[in-house]
């Protein structure tokens, strides 16, 4: 993945299919909870993150021209960049902020499906942030059944 074909991408220079290619193979499965991710970064100057730009990304996937797995590299470029920027301090900034960090951390939080990227959407355009904190809860007490069971038959 390269910052420079996200950033065109942010200004509707390249579509989401070019952004794709670029996106893929940008990560590979090391081990069962490692994950190396790929990123040429740019070195110079800022790009503002707007809450216009994360909607882009989410409606892209919503139709099915990037995979989750895209929006979650994504999620990680824009986590760890040096170039790419969003304003925390106002209230849209912390939603932006919010969205980009759950983006990123599926495994700690929800799952990027079709109806949680369709309220991320709602929540940056009204604040209002209505995922469902069961599907969480649910989603761990799964992952604690599972591993007592594995642990049982070790």
């Amino acid at each position: 993945m390269t910052e420079q074909k996200l950033k065109e991408y942010f200004e509707s220079k390249l579509t989401a299919d070019q952004l794709a290619l670029d996106l893929k193979d940008s990560q590979k499965k090391t081990g069962y909870d490692t994950t190396t991710f790929y990123n040429d970064n740019l070195n110079e100057g800022e790009f503002e993150i707007t809450k216009e730009h994360l909607i882009k990304l989410l409606d892209d996937t919503i139709a099915n021209k990037l995979k989750p797995t895209d929006i979650n590299t994504v999620g990680f470029a824009l986590m760890t960049s040096e170039y790419f920027k969003w304003d925390d301090e106002s209230e849209e900034g912390e939603r932006i902020s919010n969205v980009i960090f759950e983006l990123d951390n599926p495994e700690i939080g929800y799952d990027l499906t079709i109806k949680n990227l369709q309220l991320w959407k709602e929540y940056l355009l009204t604040g209002n942030y209505r995922l469902d904190k069961n599907e969480l809860k649910q989603k761990f007490r799964n992952k604690g059944k599972y591993k007592e069971l594995y642990q049982k038959v070790d």
